[in-house]
């Protein structure tokens, strides 16, 4: 396995800057879950930079739907970086410069998402079937706008076609500024492990700042996956919903800096409450209750009979309810950590 390359070609610190990636951690678009309220409350945390959720091209261009909302979003949300998915360069383009207009600092295209939906549209980690036309939409998105354009990959389409070094060259130049590299094809969905050997070829392929992704739940795996892959930092997915506190702790650690102690159970009830509140407030009670749904599932865990809390809060319609049963739920946990304290091994790794 390769491992371990040369950091004398690590990006300057302005160069990371200039992309909005100064702090080296970047938390994953993830649609249905890094909406306003939670890259608010990412950011309320400490450190870390957010993107938005996967937004397509040709709804934002239209205003439809739900694309209004998303678009609204990053209206006073400033250093955001938005990404875009489409499959028509100039459809894109579009909705780059109007990204632009409401003040994206960077533009990320989807080139990875893996979603069933998504990909028979030819959209999302289906481009990399198609290097014609990744190449136009890089040059076309490109010169449409002025602000730093960047991608998001995997390794290829299956094991067979490992294209993401080709890919990243070809972004390079085509005038891209970045490219952040999932370790996993698409074929591969979440299976298995992502092999971040795997991206450090993209980093030997081109001279463009890279961030890798997958797998990276704690700070021993974001150093492993800098030490395999050569990449320049890290984006951290899945993980930043159970752990939403591990962006904040990352960004120390890379930087050198004692990481702040994973929370207690009264920290987490105190943090997720605020997350539910953002999320109820934002969308609005029925539609807030289903969004929150997902994190409460992810945060009331760690406890002998979890389940049956998590049942009882994501099957209620009434806020008040749900809000019960998560502080009867840490009340639990509290007294399981007082019985046995917890160790800062996390923090250790």
């Amino acid at each position: 396995m390769k491992t371990e390359l040369d950091p004398s070609n690590a990006p300057h610190r302005d160069t990371l800057h200039a992309l909005g990636w100064q702090d080296r951690v970047l938390l994953a678009p993830m649609s249905g879950v890094t909406d306003r309220p939670f890259r608010d409350y990412i950011r309320n945390l400490g450190q870390g930079q957010v993107v938005t959720e996967m937004i397509a091209s040709e709804a934002a261009i239209r205003q439809v739907k739900d694309s209004r909302k998303l678009n609204q979003a990053i209206d006073d949300e400033p250093g955001i970086i938005v990404q875009l998915a489409g499959t028509e360069p100039e459809l894109i383009a579009e909705a780059a410069r109007i990204m632009e207009g409401r003040g994206a600092h960077t533009i990320d295209l989807n080139f990875g998402c893996p979603a069933r939906k998504v990909v028979t549209k030819a959209s999302g980690s289906a481009l990399m079937r198609h290097e014609s036309l990744c190449a136009d939409i890089f040059e076309t998105v490109r010169a449409a706008i002025s602000v730093p354009l960047t991608v998001k990959m995997r390794l290829g389409w299956d094991d067979q076609s490992f294209n993401a070094p080709k890919l990243a060259k070809m972004a390079e130049e085509s005038g891209l500024n970045g490219i952040t590299v999932h370790g996993r094809t698409r074929c591969q969905f979440y299976k298995g492990q992502a092999d971040w050997a795997k991206v450090g070829d993209v980093r030997r392929a081109t001279s463009l700042p890279l961030l890798v992704n997958g797998d990276i739940c704690s700070l021993a795996d974001a150093d492993e996956a800098l030490r395999h892959s050569g990449a320049a930092g890290v984006m951290i997915g899945r993980a930043a919903q159970d752990q939403p506190w591990l962006l904040d702790q990352a960004v120390d650690h890379l930087a050198g800096r004692k990481p702040r102690p994973t929370p207690g159970a009264t920290e987490r009830e105190a943090g997720l409450f605020d997350l539910l509140e953002r999320m109820l407030a934002y969308h609005g009670t029925a539609h807030g209750l289903r969004q929150a749904r997902k994190h409460v599932s992810s945060a009331l865990v760690g406890i002998d009979d979890a389940g049956a809390f998590r049942k009882a809060a994501n099957t209620t319609d009434d806020p008040s309810v749900m809000f019960a049963v998560i502080k009867d739920f840490f009340a639990q946990a509290a007294a399981c950590e007082q019985a046995t304290p917890k160790s800062d091994m996390a923090l250790a790794a």
